[in-house]
């Protein structure tokens, strides 16, 4: 690949640069979330409070996750629509002959901003998936710090 695609990769295309920058504030305050959970850890004192607050971020992120997965079933959806469509125009009504190859190198191309907008669900929904494994991690990992206290208090 050339640097022209692979800096073409890095930026999103205009009709979904509104659904990358979105995600892309989600992903930071999330982060930012887990950050300041991990660092309420280290207060024992406030664990019961901690422990809430996870778990209802916990179910805010699997309830979320459930919706891109969702958009994600509705993307999928026209994407194989779409994909028949282009298959049936450039086999029946294009003016060029095509071979097979051609044809869906020019359905590819067709169909980069719905590839682009999936990708991109895609992708959110795993780092949406991972977010709540951390949060199901750091749940459990409240045990061991309440046992790590005990032990140093004899």
């Amino acid at each position: 690949m050339t640097e022209e695609t692979t800096e073409s990769e890095k930026t999103p295309t205009s009709s979904n640069e509104a659904l990358y920058i979105r995600f892309a504030t989600e992903r930071e305050d999330w982060s930012a979330k887990i950050g300041g959970y991990a660092h309420r850890l280290r207060d024992i004192y406030s664990v019961g409070d901690l422990l809430t607050d996870l778990y209802s971020q916990r179910q805010i992120a699997v309830e979320y996750s459930h919706t891109l997965m969702a958009h994600l079933t509705k993307i999928n959806i026209i994407y194989r629509e779409k994909r028949q469509e282009r298959f049936e125009f450039y086999s029946r009504s294009y003016d060029l002959r095509l071979d097979k190859d051609m044809k869906y190198e020019y359905i590819a191309k067709d169909l980069a901003v719905i590839v682009e907008r999936r990708e991109y669900l895609q992708n959110h929904l795993e780092y949406f998936r991972e977010t709540v494994k951390t949060i199901d991690t750091m749940c459990f990992g409240i045990k061991h710090r309440i046992s790590l206290e005990e032990y140093r208090r004899g």
